[in-house]
């Protein structure tokens, strides 16, 4: 773990109930296609820090599902127009690039995704997944961004038109649990050389 930047303007646009699992220290793990708006090229995973901007885009109830296995319900979703809540930090701590499927499927028990889901999203275009091991950092208080027409649509990443202050973050585990969760899913993905 390394000391936080002052200030952060790079989010990533992350499905809500995603943000949630990572803000309630469910999952430490965030796993990447692409947006459509990102080409043939997909998710490129070039931030160590970045906020999590909850998005409804794409999202559907059925398409994750809760601790006891059952999909998340969830209520209206907002206009993507509407201000965002940015309420936690990553930290990426491990990188990796997963071309199959078997060992994804290792890591179900640590994520909300359903398999079909993974699935879908490995299959989409080129096979193949990014996983990203991550602490969690959390916000007192929200800040609210009103999303401007760059940050809109289906990317990965935005830059925010104001950069938010890490001053005051607190992390969702202790740090023991975190470094946990991150041994656990390390053991569960093939080392590569660079990797970190």
């Amino acid at each position: 773990m390394s000391a936080l930047p002052e200030f952060c303007e790079i989010a990533l646009k992350e499905w809500a109930g995603v943000c949630d699992a990572l803000l309630d220290g469910r999952q430490t793990l965030i796993i990447r296609k692409g947006g459509i708006s990102e080409g043939p090229g997909g998710f490129v995973p070039e931030h160590r820090n970045f906020w999590l901007y909850p998005t409804y885009v794409h999202e559907a109830g059925q398409e994750l599902r809760r601790e006891d296995g059952n999909p998340v319900e969830r209520g209206p979703r907002p206009d993507p127009a509407d201000p965002v809540s940015i309420r936690a930090l990553a930290e990426v701590e491990m990188l990796r690039h997963v071309d199959s499927l078997d060992t994804l499927a290792l890591l179900e028990p640590l994520h909300v995704w359903k398999p079909e889901t993974i699935r879908k999203r490995f299959e989409y275009r080129r096979p193949g997944l990014w996983v990203l091991g991550v602490r969690v950092y959390r916000r007192e208080e929200p800040w609210t961004v009103d999303p401007t027409p760059e940050q809109l649509g289906c990317k990965s990443w935005v830059r925010l038109e104001t950069p938010i202050p890490t001053e005051g973050l607190r992390p969702v585990l202790p740090p023991e649990a975190a470094s946990g969760w991150l041994e656990k899913l390390r053991s569960l993905l093939p080392q590569e050389p660079g990797d970190s």
